[in-house]
């Protein structure tokens, strides 16, 4: 692996590696550690700043990321400087508009990488018109509640993603990595958890005056784990009743495994295949997070993995009386 900031190929000087993404952080990041020497005047200590680009390539020339470095950390006693770098989805994230969007999320999605200055990749189509009033909304929100909206309707999952380095673009979650890992070849760990941080057991159906009109309920599931509720508001043209139930949700299974060497197309947002007898992981999981590190010549991989296909999902705001008024003068 290759590391190249600004118009310097620093690959000499790397140490360590790590480049990961996580579906629940949505920005990439690389983390590098450079050598340093401050008593050897022959040694190549370069120069890194805050704000400077970065890009990480492969041996036979791919491209992988390309960012921005935020973090400087220097260690008195250490000959290392460590360096943290996100990509461009980072200004997404912290970036925020005001606007009332009409159209299909694709298109809200390209609107808002043109206010923000980013350039806009492949958004994935959904056809599905959605109106989203904004109000100091990350861009990051701006687009994931309008995909939201559309996956509640279609049934899909969806995830930004930088695609040719500096392109922000929005995948259907879920594909096929091409990644497959056995137990007798590149599977080298793997270990298997459940959760219930997400439990959701009971869901109050309630009309626009807050009366609640309906419930619906896992009873078996409040009786072993207690009640989580929440709270939805009728909407004309929608099901309410459906779309309660799909916002039921119980324990959810994760399994972490680790691959030697590493694969770079095995990235949260993908789906992989597992083959390992000893632990019963056998068939197709979603790759949640991931993590790959370079060091002496070597690579691993870290993955978490996911039993389903679970979607990020951000609500569009609905707007107050007094809102609504306002803006119809």
């Amino acid at each position: 692996m290759n590391i190249l900031v600004g118009d310097k190929d620093l690959s000499e000087l790397v140490e360590t590696i790590t480049w990961s993404g996580d579906s629940g952080q949505i920005a990439r990041k690389l983390e590098f550690t450079i050598a340093k020497n401050t008593q050897d005047p022959n040694f190549p200590n370069v120069t890194i700043n805050e704000g400077d680009q970065v890009l990480l390539q492969t041996d036979t020339g791919t491209f992988l990321f390309g960012g921005i470095i935020f973090d400087i950390e220097k260690m008195a006693g250490s000959n290392l400087v460590r360096y943290l770098a996100y990509d461009l989805i980072f200004y997404l994230t912290g970036s925020e508009l005001t606007k009332d969007y009409n159209g299909a999320p694709e298109d809200i999605a390209r609107d808002v990488c043109g206010a923000l200055g980013i350039t806009a990749g492949t958004m994935a189509a959904t056809g599905i018109t959605i109106t989203n009033p904004c109000v100091k909304k990350t861009g990051y929100q701006v687009i994931q509640s309008s995909y939201t909206a559309a996956a509640r309707k279609n049934g899909k999952k969806y995830q930004l993603m930088m695609t040719e380095v500096n392109r922000v673009s929005v995948i259907e979650k879920g594909q096929d990595s091409g990644v497959i890992l056995t137990g007798d070849s590149n599977l080298s760990d793997a270990t298997y958890k459940t959760t219930l941080q997400n439990l959701v057991n009971k869901v109050l159906i309630t009309n626009q005056k807050g009366t609640v009109v309906g419930i619906v309920e896992d009873t078996e599931s409040q009786a072993a784990y207690g009640t989580i509720q929440k709270v939805l508001e009728q909407e004309e043209g929608k099901d309410a009743a459906a779309e309660a139930k799909n916002l039921l949700h119980g324990s959810d299974p994760s399994t972490t495994v680790t691959g030697i060497p590493d694969d770079t197309r095995a990235m949260a947002g993908y789906a992989l295949l597992v083959q390992e007898e000893e632990t019963g992981l056998i068939g197709q999981f979603f790759i949640e997070s991931d993590s790959h590190k370079y060091s002496n010549g070597e690579s691993t991989m870290s993955l978490t993995l996911a039993f389903q296909n679970l979607m990020n999902e951000v609500e569009i705001d609905k707007p107050s009386e007094n809102k609504k008024q306002k803006r119809g003068g």
